[in-house]
């Protein structure tokens, strides 16, 4: 059959799409940060005749009722991997569950008998077809590829925004489909934004709405406003920070620990950048400044990052693993310019989350670099990036430990973790004697290798606990180190 006429015949309205699902059934949301919406929706809709549903994502980007008081019946919600800023305070008052393993380890038991988790129906976003009837994934790639192969029925929601890239494991054939809903959410121009958010009363969280909308590619504008109006003035604040949408307040502290990461980046390295807080804005304050043919192999991205493609600055041509390409798995975090620059260049490939991530595959890369965040670190090297005042959950590990652990198996690699000395105007330090019970360990202390504040470089590979602690009292912020020196003298000293 040809692939047009098969297209035509699996065509349906998202409410006879989602017929498919039946009571019990485990479905996933795509895969990614980019969910479908036609298809969420008219599935909840369907919630009264629906029992028992088991609703697996990624990172909520919308804020879905499935978790809420009322629908416990219907819907069972957990999450892989990441929290986000939606879904967080979901799993602290226990409403939806949490998969802690990373991004590759997740799908682990998929490959023991009994143990994997079978997806009856997976909902994933794609682009209409080309010529030759193959639909992209996307910018925003992750796990699609992935958990549609291993899904009893496939719906795709079908987005005429959706840009095409180049990779291995972005594009999917329609025989491939088992029914497709064609549902494009409207771009919103600079000139229509201040409308689309004239209903917001607050004014200063109107302005907000426009300003950080503006930085947004139009086609992304909708998801975000749907997001901003959900948050609160701060909350918006914060997530415009964390995605580098605006200049940090402590630019000086930013500035200082890009310039002690840029000591320990060489020429011709293969870097990795996380998202967040400080790695994103590193960049900015140029952590690469004066590297040369630098290489990228990473998950996400930090601002700025894609467009030292265009300057030259990374080109790739040193990597020991895909040679003159930058490696990525999606491109969140870019500038909209960046995304631009990147959409349909076969300079960047977009791979599966599970092989842009897997330790082995990093390690494959010679003087692998890796710059990942922490929300504190102990006295013997213990690092936390997922947990706040204890066990609250900020986020979940992503692909953060196994790149670490990549850059470390790599030859000549180096594994960089980047932190404020101190949070909270300067009141609680990020190094600590020990961690509160109910912190996450993200990567253990068997894997420290460098930490770095302001205040310069702790080196904790092979060091014992007491030179380990002199490494990080040296950079933690000088208010805070009499009391620390006090700690460490207590547990490591007789």
């Amino acid at each position: 059959m040809d692939w047009k006429e098969e297209y035509k015949r699996k065509l349906v309205s998202a409410e006879e799409a989602v017929k498919i699902v039946k009571s019990g059934d485990r479905v996933a949301l795509g895969g990614s940060t980019e969910e479908p919406q036609a298809l969420t929706e008219a599935l909840f809709a369907r919630r009264d005749e629906l029992k028992g549903v088991k609703i697996i994502d990624l990172c909520p980007m919308r804020d879905y009722a499935w978790s809420y008081v009322g629908y416990e019946e219907s819907f069972e919600v957990e999450l892989m991997c990441f929290a986000g800023p939606i879904a967080r305070d979901r799993v602290n008052d226990r409403t939806t569950t949490f998969i802690p393993n990373t991004l590759v380890l997740t799908q682990k038991a998929d490959e023991r008998a009994g143990e994997g988790k079978v997806i009856d129906v997976d909902m994933v976003t794609v682009s209409p077809p080309d010529k030759q009837g193959f639909c992209c994934f996307g910018p925003e790639l992750w796990w699609k590829k992935d958990w549609l192969a291993k899904a009893r029925k496939v719906i795709a929601e079908v987005n005429s925004n959706m840009r095409w890239v180049c990779g291995p494991d972005t594009t999917i054939h329609v025989s491939e489909i088992d029914c497709f809903v064609e549902h494009t959410p409207a771009a919103i121009s600079d000139e229509e934004l201040p409308q689309r958010v004239a209903h917001i009363e607050d004014e200063v969280k109107r302005q907000k709405m426009i300003e950080y909308g503006l930085l947004i590619l139009p086609e992304g504008r909708p998801r975000a406003l749907e997001l901003f109006e959900f948050f609160s003035v701060e909350q918006i604040d914060s997530l415009a920070q964390v995605m580098g949408w605006v200049p940090p307040r402590e630019s000086r502290e930013f500035e200082a620990i890009a310039g002690y990461v840029n000591l320990l980046v060489n020429s011709r390295d293969t870097v990795q950048i996380g998202i967040g807080l400080p790695s994103m804005f590193l960049p900015h304050f140029g952590c690469f400044a004066d590297k040369e043919d630098l290489g990228y192999h990473g998950e996400i991205q930090a601002r700025g990052v894609i467009m030292l493609v265009k300057e030259e600055q990374i080109t790739g041509k040193y990597k020991t693993l895909h040679p003159n390409r930058y490696i990525c798995n999606s491109f969140v975090g870019a500038s909209p310019e960046e995304v631009d620059y990147a959409t349909e260049n076969s300079k960047f490939e977009l791979h599966s989350a599970c092989y842009t991530t897997d330790p082995r595959v990093v390690a494959m890369n010679d003087n692998m670099v890796t710059i990942n965040n922490a929300l504190s670190v102990d006295l013997t090297g213990q690092m936390n990036s997922e947990t706040i005042f204890g066990s609250l959950l900020a986020n979940g590990p992503g692909g953060l430990p196994e790149l670490h652990l990549g850059a470390l198996l790599s030859k000549g690699g180096r594994a960089i973790t980047a932190m404020r000395s101190t949070v909270m105007g300067g009141t609680v330090s990020t190094i600590v004697p020990q961690f509160e019970p109910g912190t996450v360990v993200t990567v253990p202390r068997h894997y420290a290798d460098y930490i770095v504040t302001e205040h310069g470089i702790a080196k904790l590979m092979n060091k014992n606990f007491r030179e380990r602690a002199q490494e990080l009292i040296s950079v933690a912020h000088p208010d805070h180190r009499a009391e620390l020196k006090r700690e460490a003298k207590r547990l490591f000293w007789p």
